[in-house]
């Protein structure tokens, strides 16, 4: 009987999408918005006015871009999307490192007076919300090759059943 039971839910993955890598994608894009929003939001001085903030919100928007477009692949069993929502969640940790981490280590001078940018629990709240988006955008990504998987070995065995006859 189980194994019954297996090979329905196999065979069912053929007309179902793949709903959980997508849904992990969307929540690794809604954390790297909670970044986004948080991150900007501590407007000290003119700290985060130049280039390297530009270049970190284009970064946010084609993380937002592709994110969306690997939800929708990952949703077709597409490994290829399942590969590029574990390359994104690994950027979203390599971040951490650049603006988060420069702006806990910066200071900045304002009316006469040494002001630390970021303060730790400030970097530790952005760290987290970067974390969790990784590990939704990873945990996507790895659930999405296990079911192309699943589903790929099982339209095999249904080919090789349908030539046996």
């Amino acid at each position: 009987m189980e194994r019954n039971d297996q090979f329905l839910t196999r065979d069912r993955m053929r007309y179902t999408r793949n709903s959980t890598s997508s849904t992990l994608a969307y929540v690794a894009i809604l954390f790297n918005v909670f970044y986004y929003v948080y991150i900007y939001n501590f407007d000290v001085g003119n700290y985060y006015y130049n280039v390297i903030t530009g270049a970190s919100i284009v970064c946010n928007l084609l993380f937002l871009l592709f994110a969306f477009l690997a939800s929708e692949g990952v949703k077709n069993y597409n490994n290829k999307f399942a590969l590029v929502l574990v390359a994104l969640g690994a950027f979203q940790i390599v971040r951490i490192f650049y603006i988060p981490l420069n702006a806990l280590n910066s200071t900045i001078v304002i009316a006469g007076e040494t002001v630390q940018v970021m303060s730790v629990g400030q970097f530790a709240l952005a760290t987290v919300f970067l974390v969790l988006s990784s590990i939704a955008a990873i945990a996507g990504g790895i659930i999405g090759f296990v079911k192309t998987g699943m589903l790929r070995s099982h339209e095999k065995s249904l080919a090789k059943a349908s030539n046996n006859k």
